[in-house]
């Protein structure tokens, strides 16, 4: 068998590649990132379609009814995924797709970390903010994290925004130091 990383790459790339002649790949990346926070919920699902004792007419049937509102391109790769009991790093391969297709849509993730939740409203201004200095359509979710004692702080891969009490600390001793 292939190296395992070789493995998720070339059915990640497949999958990409479908998506991206049709000219739909918005659409499948946004029902992918959907189903690997469905699979993560269902670690089961994903033995029972791995599973040797399970007939692969019955796994398709099992995949059609759970997955049967998205693109086939996906249901398709499941079904494939299952039959060559590969379906166990379907996860992997999933988030890897994305990742491909997020880097050709200019699509970048990231979190605000916070003491207390931030509201959707904020995070739009932060997303559309960060959208203009990234140069790129930024998502960010709300992270609370009860060590930063007050303030926010934005993390969109290596691009940081500390305007927390613990970051401006840490600045005044940086400073302190090097004097």
């Amino acid at each position: 068998m292939a190296d395992l990383g070789e493995l998720i790459y070339n059915w990640a790339f497949a999958l990409y590649d479908a998506a991206k002649d049709n000219n739909e790949l918005p659409l499948i990346t946004n029902e992918a990132a959907d189903i690997v926070r469905v699979l993560k919920k269902n670690k089961q699902y994903i033995e029972i379609l791995n599973s040797y004792n399970v007939d692969d007419k019955e796994k398709n049937k099992f995949i059609e009814q759970a997955f049967n509102s998205y693109h086939p391109y996906i249901i398709n790769t499941i079904k494939l995924a299952a039959k060559q009991h590969t379906v166990k790093y379907l996860i992997i391969i999933l988030n890897k797709f994305v990742e491909l297709s997020n880097t050709k849509l200019n699509i970048k993730y990231g979190t605000v970390f916070s003491t207390r939740p931030v509201s959707e409203n904020e995070i739009r201004k932060f997303e559309k903010k960060l959208s203009l200095d990234l140069d790129a359509e930024v998502h960010l979710v709300n992270q609370i994290s009860p060590e930063l004692i007050a303030g926010i702080k934005i993390k969109v891969e290596d691009y940081v925004i500390d305007n927390s009490i613990d970051g401006q600390l840490t600045k005044i001793l940086k400073s302190i130091n090097n004097n």
